[in-house]
C-alpha cells in the first residue's frame, strides 16, 4: 500500500518547468513579426493541415503571439506571461508579472519584452528567454497596445496617451510624452520617428531621440489596428472604414479608400498589394500604386483580427472561431476550422506550422 501511494503521488505531482532554449536567432521586434505584417507571406501550408497540439495556457491568451524558431511567446490575462515549446505544445515556464498582459510580447535573442495594464499595475518587463526571470520591469501607464522595438530601445505606449521610449539593456526611460487619447494599436518604427495612432482619432510622428512631436494629423475614425509601413510609406485603417496611405515625414494623405464597415485589426502588404478586412468580412485588395483598381471580396463572416497572407492564400478568422483560407482570386474557401471564439488576433505561419490563438486561452497549432 505504501508503495502504491508512493507512484500514485509521484504521477500526480506538478511538472516541474523545464528550461526554455538560451536564445533565438529569430527576432521579432514588431507586432506580427515585420512593418509590413508579412512575415507569413512566403510560407506554404499543407493542402489540408491537421491538428497538431494544442494548450492551455490560462483564461485568455492577449495579442499575439511571438514567434521564434522554436518557441512561442504568450501574454495571458491571469497576469502571465508563457513560452511554449512549438514543436510539442509543452510550457517551458509561466512568470507571473503585476498586471495583466494584453498587446502581446516580442522576442530579441535571449529575451522577452512584455508590458502589462493598469490592473493592478502597469510596467514594462524584460524577462530572460530560458527561465522567465525579470531582468528589468520599469512602471509604465496601462500599457494595452503591442510593444515596438528598434534593436537598441523599446517603445511601449499607454491608456492614457503616454508614451516610453527604454533603453533595452536596462529599461532605464530615455523620454517621455503625453498625447491625446488612448494607444491601442502598437507605435510604429519609421526612419522619420515614432508613429502613434490615438483614439482622438489622430496619428503622431514623435522624434525619436527626444520624443517631441514632429507632426499630427486627424483621422476619420480611431486607429485600432497597427499600421503598416514600407519605406517612407505608411498605412492605416480606421474604424469608420477609411483605408489610407500616409507619406512620411509630412503625413500628407497620397489616396484613401472607403470600406463599408471598419477595420478593427491590421492590415498586411504582400509586393505591392495592401490587404486589409473590414468588420463585415470584405476583404480588400488594394494595388498601392493603382488603388483605384481595388477589388474586394465578400466573406460570410464577421472579423476583428487582421488577415494573413501566406503562399496558397489568405488566411481570415472570424469572431465565431472559423478560420479559413481563401483563394485569393476568386474567394474560394480552401481550408476551415472551427474553434472557440472570438479570434481576436490575425493566425501566424511558420516552416508550414499554423499557430492559432482561440477564444478561451486555447492556443492551436496545425500542420
Amino acid at each position: 500500500m505504501a508503495a502504491f501511494w508512493a507512484v500514485n503521488a509521484i504521477a500526480c505531482a506538478p511538472a516541474v518547468p523545464k528550461p526554455g532554449p538560451d536564445r533565438q536567432e529569430s527576432v521579432w521586434s514588431a507586432y506580427l513579426g515585420s512593418p509590413r505584417h508579412d512575415a507569413s507571406a512566403g510560407e506554404t501550408l499543407n493542402p489540408d493541415p491537421r491538428p497538431q497540439w494544442h494548450t492551455d495556457v490560462g483564461h485568455a491568451v492577449r495579442g499575439a503571439p511571438a514567434v521564434g524558431e522554436g518557441v512561442l511567446a504568450v501574454g495571458v490575462s491571469d497576469r502571465l506571461v508563457a513560452l511554449i515549446d512549438r514543436t510539442s505544445g509543452d510550457v517551458f515556464w509561466r512568470q507571473r508579472l503585476a498586471g495583466t498582459v494584453h498587446g502581446g510580447p516580442l522576442l530579441d535573442g535571449d529575451r522577452v519584452y512584455a508590458a502589462t495594464e493598469a490592473s493592478p499595475e502597469s510596467r514594462v518587463y524584460a524577462l530572460r528567454l530560458k527561465d522567465g526571470k525579470p531582468l528589468w520591469s520599469t512602471p509604465a501607464t496601462g500599457v494595452q497596445a503591442p510593444l515596438a522595438f528598434d534593436g537598441t530601445a523599446v517603445y511601449a505606449a499607454g491608456e492614457d496617451g503616454t508614451v516610453l521610449r527604454l533603453d533595452a539593456e536596462s529599461g532605464r526611460p530615455i523620454w517621455r510624452r503625453r498625447l491625446a487619447g488612448a494607444v491601442r494599436a502598437a507605435p510604429v518604427v519609421t526612419p522619420e520617428g515614432i508613429v502613434v495612432a490615438t483614439t482622438t482619432d489622430s496619428l503622431f510622428l514623435l522624434d525619436a531621440t527626444h520624443g517631441s512631436v514632429r507632426g499630427r494629423v486627424a483621422t476619420r475614425g480611431s486607429i485600432l489596428g497597427t499600421p503598416v509601413l514600407s519605406d517612407r510609406r505608411l498605412f492605416a485603417a480606421t474604424t469608420a472604414g477609411g483605408i489610407i496611405e500616409l507619406e512620411l515625414p509630412a503625413l500628407t494623405t497620397r489616396w484613401t479608400r472607403q470600406a463599408q464597415e471598419g477595420v478593427y485589426g491590421a492590415m498586411a502588404l504582400v509586393g505591392d498589394t495592401l490587404i486589409a478586412i473590414a468588420r463585415d468580412g470584405a476583404l480588400w485588395f488594394i494595388p498601392i500604386d493603382a488603388p483605384d483598381k481595388a477589388r474586394v471580396l465578400r466573406l460570410e463572416i464577421v472579423s476583428i483580427a487582421g488577415p494573413t497572407p501566406v503562399a496558397p492564400g489568405i488566411l481570415v478568422a472570424s469572431v465565431t472561431g472559423e478560420v479559413l483560407l481563401v483563394d485569393r482570386a476568386d474567394g474560394k474557401i480552401l481550408w476551415r476550422a472551427q474553434l472557440d471564439g472570438p479570434i481576436e488576433q490575425p493566425p501566424l505561419v511558420r516552416d508550414r506550422q499554423l499557430v492559432v490563438v482561440a477564444g478561451r486561452g486555447d492556443i492551436h497549432a496545425y500542420r
